[in-house]
């Protein structure tokens, strides 16, 4: 039984993905993806970038995450020199958190934290090194998430 219950908690943390096939839902979507577009726009994130990013933000704010949050994270990233495909790549690394049942502000910050490090490390935007410590970030908050439900299952609070 135990076993079960580890597994059933492990395959809803990692399998956390809403759908919205609804159409209005996914107008509201549609909605908060060009307010969004409009907003990084007007905090002079280049266009370029803007376009960049536009499919992984559609996929997170199709996943429930908030528009607000979303910006904030976009521009804290902006800030400390990413763009383009470095700019996408972390946000893919944040949908994959998001993915993985952990909120998105929690999941940017993660994320952010990945960056400070390669930073910290003398990467730049456009250095393999600098997504490694992404990756490395997510692949860390992971852990910790399995972690916390291999507790759960063993002190027999796995769900029921």
């Amino acid at each position: 039984m135990k076993k079960f219950l580890f597994i059933f908690v492990l395959a809803s943390l990692f399998s956390f993905s809403a759908s919205y096939p609804v159409y209005a839902q996914e107008r509201d979507v549609n909605v908060e993806l060009n307010q969004l577009r409009s907003e990084l726009l007007n905090s002079k994130l280049p266009l370029k970038d803007i376009n960049y990013i536009t499919q992984v933000v559609r996929n997170l704010l199709s996943q429930g995450s908030d528009k607000n949050d979303l910006r904030s994270i976009v521009l804290n990233m902006a800030k400390k020199g990413i763009s383009g495909k470095d700019l996408n790549t972390s946000l893919e690394a944040v949908s994959v958190l998001v993915e993985a049942g952990v909120k998105t502000g929690e999941a940017g910050n993660v994320v952010l934290g990945g960056i400070d490090k390669g930073l910290a490390y003398g990467f730049k935007g456009g250095d393999v090194g600098l997504m490694a410590k992404v990756q490395e970030a997510v692949k860390q908050k992971k852990e910790q998430l399995l972690d916390e439900a291999r507790k759960k299952v063993a002190e027999g609070g796995g769900g029921r």
